[in-house]
């Protein structure tokens, strides 16, 4: 069971979890560090946008920086988020095919 600040420590992981470009950041990392640049362009996303999720992903412990010259690279720092995203994966694609047989059987009912 869990109690007290320990709640909202996991409640504050799941909200940061729940922004699907910092999901799609993490999966970019999965296999190497990368820069910044490397991320806009393999997300095809803005600079602005991607920096500021990156912050937001260091301060929560699930990425590291680490500078080569004039350059910051980026990595995971928390190798849990892949086995937690598989489960809520697995989940989500059970619910969904249970969704979608129930739905059959409703219309297959009402035809």
């Amino acid at each position: 069971m869990i109690h007290g600040k320990m709640i909202e420590l996991v409640a504050r992981r799941f909200q940061i979890l729940g922004e699907p470009c910092r999901l799609r950041i993490l999966q970019a990392l999965q296999g190497r560090a990368m820069t910044v640049n490397q991320i806009v362009e393999s997300l095809e996303g803005n600079q602005p946008n991607i920096s500021k999720h990156l912050q937001i992903l260091f301060d929560a412990g699930l990425v590291g920086r680490e500078r080569s010259g004039n350059s910051v690279f980026y990595s995971i720092a928390d190798p849990v988020v892949f086995k937690l995203c598989e489960l809520v994966c697995r989940s989500t694609a059970r619910q969904a095919a249970h969704t979608q047989k129930y739905a059959g059987a409703v219309r297959r009912k009402g035809a």
